[in-house]
């Protein structure tokens, strides 16, 4: 079961390594974006006790982490429910559980490399300002606090329809993007969408890196609202899942 495991999870990750998609969705737009809104805003230029190179790095690269756990791998969940891979399954000596953890194994493994892969870029280019310390606890932040996201992509993942999940991730993606604060800060947002935006998963998503940067500890509320949006769409994709399988 191990070996199967094992191989499993590898298969997993070469598959999302490899997706062109994953290549220009989850490393080369959020970088492009980062360059972009640091650069038009002014790298140095000071911004919530840190400055825009810092402040845009830790927001695209929780963009892309979201991006990720909701496209390779809550829409892959939706089409291969579609396509008749999970029924297929059912018939190797492969468990459900041994499926579902080497996914979300691999995953995690593909987020690790796009922290790692995007803080370079970040620091090799703009020569970014940070210490050891908060270079490790942001990665580390931003890694651990993309389970959340993960439980988002295994709820949209229990759509029957792909397609309809395609558009729907689509959305998802953008919307805690640019409602959360991660393109522009809240304050420059109209007041009622600022409003809404400090109670998205994203935004606190985001918050804890900045406070990191800014040489503070992630808000309670950040722990809170993550981990409970994280627990809330885990169980109720269990639910549909299970539900499903009864009938």
């Amino acid at each position: 079961m191990i070996h199967m495991f094992v191989a499993q999870t590898k298969a997993e990750s070469i598959r999302i390594i490899r997706s062109p998609f994953f290549l220009l969705f989850s490393i080369a737009m959020p970088l492009a974006f980062y360059f972009l809104f640091a650069s038009m805003n002014g790298v140095d230029k000071s911004i919530q006790s840190t400055t825009w190179g810092v402040f845009s790095l830790m927001s695209m690269t929780a963009f892309s982490l979201i991006g990720t756990a909701v496209s390779q791998f809550g829409i892959r969940l939706s089409f291969e429910h579609q396509d008749g891979w999970v029924r297929l399954l059912k018939l190797t000596p492969l468990s459900p559980a041994a499926w579902i953890g080497s996914k979300i194994v691999s995953q995690m493994a593909v987020h690790l490399i796009v922290i790692v892969v995007i803080f370079l870029s970040a620091g090799l280019v703009h020569d970014i300002q940070l210490t050891a310390g908060q270079w490790i606890l942001c990665g580390l932040w931003l890694w651990i606090g993309s389970i959340s996201f993960l439980a988002l992509g295994a709820l949209l993942g229990t759509l029957k329809n792909a397609n309809t999940s395609v558009a729907i991730g689509n959305v998802l993606q953008m919307g805690l993007a640019i409602v959360g604060g991660l393109w522009m800060p809240l304050s420059t947002l109209p007041s009622w969408m600022g409003s809404v935006g400090e109670w998205l998963p994203s935004h606190r998503y985001a918050n804890g890196a900045w406070n990191m940067v800014a040489g503070k500890n992630p808000a309670s509320i950040d722990f809170l609202i993550l981990t409970g949006c994280g627990l809330f769409f885990m169980l109720l994709s269990i639910y549909i899942y299970n539900r499903r399988d009864a009938v």
